[in-house]
Formats: structure tokens, C-alpha cells, sequence
């Protein structure tokens, strides 16, 4: 699995933020809220210290789930890889727990 994911930040349209995300140490990736519960809008990217990053990308939330999913195993043992968004949705916000 790569170490660290990148997303671009012209996938991102959250104010004030207008730089790459790099995410490093995820252990886990799902569909819906950090308390398991499904949702359509939201993915939550869960790291090794037990922080959860959720976003909201309506109505794509499978999809970015999943390409998340794909860039972590996409390069083995790599140092980084990017998430291709091809959905057409950007994250309009991010809650770090």
C-alpha cells in the first residue's frame, strides 16, 4: 500500500483551502459516516492513530470511496499516489476527528 495519498486540489472546493491534501498511514476507507452509518454525500478516510477525515462529495460518495481505495493499493509499498476523481464532484468540506 502507498504511505501517502494525494488529492488534488482541483478536486477540492473548500474555502480557504487551496492546496493538495496528503494523506498518510490510512488504514481504512468506507462510504458514510465514521459511526458506520451509510450515506450517499460523505466518505471517511480513517489513519494509525485512530483520526477520521469525513468529506462530502454529494452524491458520488461510492465512487470517491473507491477511487481513495484505489490509489492506496494502486502502489505497493510506494511512497505516494494520487486519487483520480472521475466523477466530476469536488469535496466541499472536510471534518478532521
Amino acid at each position: 500500500m502507498a504511505n501517502y495519498i494525494k488529492i488534488k486540489a482541483a478536486d477540492v472546493n473548500v474555502a480557504n483551502l487551496t492546496s493538495d491534501l496528503l494523506l498518510g498511514e490510512i488504514v481504512s476507507v468506507a462510504q458514510g459516516l465514521a459511526n458506520g452509518t451509510g450515506d450517499a454525500n460523505k466518505f471517511t478516510v480513517y489513519n494509525s492513530i485512530g483520526k477520521s477525515f469525513l468529506f462530502t462529495v454529494t452524491g458520488k460518495a461510492k465512487e470517491w470511496a473507491e477511487a481513495v481505495q484505489k490509489a492506496i493499493t494502486a502502489n505497493p509499498g510506494g511512497i505516494m499516489s494520487i486519487v483520480q476523481n472521475s466523477t466530476g464532484v469536488k469535496i466541499t468540506a472536510v471534518v478532521i476527528a
